[in-house]
């Protein structure tokens, strides 16, 4: 059983209240019967203690950055917020971390609703949420793909994203002077330290990613991408936009052509291979060039003469 002080399950208390409160206005009452019943209640209390709830509202508002409300009838519940990005970026987060506390508290649903495996790693969701909150370096120990053994950084987080069911943290490196992006799946241990920082106030992570897709970032002008696409996977296309500058600006038929404004890193180009010979890329020539070479590189490897 986790200790109760403990990060990891005073953080899934958070989330289960989040969840509650996100479902509708809810009495304190009723919010004391759900709580009895929680699988998060690893004490078996009866009741919600009051000093708890409100300890707990005022974290989870400093960490979600929401409003917990009470209305004239004495029910708790989530201010509505508006369409911001802001907004937007918090309901996603609370979405993802309230169906995994939804999930637990419903155990006789699990073999009913399948996902994807998950790498390992939101177990430091927790104590990164916390350095960024307070702005306090973090030491950690990670094992890049490709390295041979790992190594132990002092960093300082700017943001988290989640990608392809991974979440990774960009963070700030004094030791490099550098900014890069850690994957969580990879991170061995965390250890705070007693390293203060500063987030510049002109830092926009949004804008920092803005013209890659996924979680590469580069210094490169974005550049025109036009790719020609058939008319049955470029449905795929509309419902999830590879990046926020696609616009579709040709459709018949027989097949769709979008436009993108993006840098063409190593992680576009993979999204890109993954409609195979459904998808065509136009232009720019350069990249077209690429897709060229591994078409041929590909039909050599299928089509050689045997030895």
């Amino acid at each position: 059983m986790k200790e109760k002080s403990s990060t990891a399950y005073l953080f899934e208390c958070y989330i289960w209240l989040v969840n509650t409160l996100a479902r509708g206005p809810i009495s304190r009452a009723d919010l004391d019967r759900k709580w009895a019943r929680s699988n998060a209640n690893a004490y078996g209390q009866d009741s919600l203690p009051e000093s708890n709830f409100h300890r707990w509202r005022r974290t989870v508002e400093l960490i979600f950055d929401i409003t917990i409300a009470c209305n004239s009838n004495n029910e708790y519940y989530i201010a509505e917020m508006d369409k911001s990005h802001d907004a937007d970026l918090h309901n996603r987060l609370l979405t993802i971390m309230g169906v995994n506390s939804l999930l637990k508290d419903s155990k006789n649903l699990r073999d009913k609703i399948l996902f994807e495996p998950v790498p390992s790693g939101d177990k430091f969701l927790a104590p990164i949420i916390e350095a960024l909150r307070d702005e306090y370096a973090i030491q950690i120990t990670h094992q890049g793909f490709g390295k041979a053994y790992p190594s132990t950084y002092l960093v300082e987080p700017y943001c988290l994203k989640m990608f392809k069911q991974r979440w990774y943290m960009l963070a700030y490196s004094p030791g490099t002077d550098d900014m890069r992006v850690y994957g969580l799946d990879r991170i061995q241990a965390i250890e705070f330290s007693t390293e203060k920082y500063k987030i510049p106030k002109d830092f926009d992570a949004e804008r920092y990613f803005k013209n890659t897709y996924g979680v590469s970032f580069a210094d490169d002008q974005p550049e025109e991408v036009k790719v020609k696409i058939s008319a049955y996977q470029a449905n795929f296309l509309r419902s999830l936009p590879i990046h926020a500058s696609q616009e579709e600006i040709e459709c018949n038929d027989e097949f769709s052509i979008f436009r993108y404004f993006v840098v063409p890193t190593f992680e576009f180009m993979q999204e890109l291979r993954k409609y195979g010979s459904e998808l065509e890329v136009l232009s720019p020539q350069s990249l077209r060039n690429e897709f060229i070479d591994e078409a041929g590189s590909l039909y050599s490897k299928y089509y050689r003469e045997e030895e």
